[in-house]
């Protein structure tokens, strides 16, 4: 399926705003299965990069608020701190 460049804008800002899938297609009024599809299509490289590239960029920031917290001492900041590293490392063996 075809999107606009103005609606691959706006899957990116919902996916910044970490909106559900599901939601992004509601508030878009697309298909859920053709956007799930062309998210998931390797192929489909601006869908997909859309949401996964602004999904990552709110997740990175959340964890560098979490590093700052954590740096001042909050016990769940470091705890949510430790959990980034152990993801990493599991990310890494994938």
């Amino acid at each position: 399926m075809y999107f606009s460049t103005q609606i691959i804008e706006q899957i990116g800002a919902l996916a910044r705003d970490l909106t559900p899938i599901s939601d992004i297609a509601s508030l878009l009024d697309i298909n859920e299965d053709l956007l799930r599809q062309a998210i998931a299509d390797k192929h489909n490289a601006e869908v997909r990069n859309a949401y996964y590239k602004n999904k990552a960029l709110t997740s990175l920031q959340l964890r560098k608020q979490e590093l700052e917290l954590a740096k001042v001492g909050s016990p769940l900041a470091v705890q949510l701190s430790s959990s980034y590293v152990r993801d990493m490392t599991i990310n890494e063996d994938l």
